[in-house]
């Protein structure tokens, strides 16, 4: 139940903010300082969820590459909204952490890739790619919000992590640990320290 719950009551949220913007202006300037932190929050409740809607969708096996990655985040960024990204970036990022940590890794823990099936031992790759894709999604959406509104939303980022691990999440720290290398590697790659050629050095 809570597959659709979450991804709908997210989606109601978001829609309130455009619905009240568009049709009642003079109210929605009390609350105008809040809309990035709002529709964030809005992305954030849909993300955490939003990755296992394969289990609802016909023809899709569990553990779908298309739901399991960035890809949703990266759609909300092509369509200009970037607060609504930042929240189902954050919240696909806390999903697939948790992801990384199965019983085994077979059957509905690998991910699988239409018209291809399982990838098998590369599916924690693809789980960490799409986190850093995550992250990479997150730090780009920032600097475009100003002011309040980029409190607003570090905010509710902060206390949206915070409350799916004491909550939602029984084992955290290999999923805190992911989160953190993640984060690290887009920050550094951000930050030109780390390029292709720096990590080859280390293999050859």
């Amino acid at each position: 139940m809570r597959l659709i719950t979450a991804p709908l009551t997210g989606s109601m949220l978001a829609a309130s903010v455009y619905a009240v913007k568009g049709f009642y202006p003079q109210w929605f300037q009390a609350i105008a300082f809040m809309e990035e932190g709002l529709l964030f929050l809005a992305g954030l409740i849909a993300g955490i969820r939003l990755p296992d809607i394969d289990l609802l969708l016909p023809g899709f096996s569990h553990r779908s590459g298309i739901t399991h990655s960035c890809g949703f985040a990266a759609l909300f960024v092509a369509l200009g909204f970037d607060a609504i990204a930042g929240g189902l970036a954050i919240g696909i990022a806390l999903h697939l952490s948790s992801d990384m940590q199965p019983k085994a890794w077979t059957g509905g823990a690998l991910v699988k890739l239409p018209w291809f099936g399982s990838i098998g031992m590369l599916s924690p790759l693809w789980l960490l790619l799409n986190i850093a894709g995550c992250f990479w999604i997150l730090l780009s959406m920032l600097p475009a919000i100003e002011g309040i509104g980029r409190w607003a939303v570090m905010t509710v980022g902060l206390l949206g992590g915070i409350w799916y691990f004491f909550y939602e999440e029984k084992k955290r720290v290999l999923p805190l640990i992911t989160l953190g290398f993640c984060l690290l590697l887009v920050h550094q790659y951000r930050d030109g320290r780390l390029n292709v050629e720096v990590v080859v050095q280390y293999f050859v």
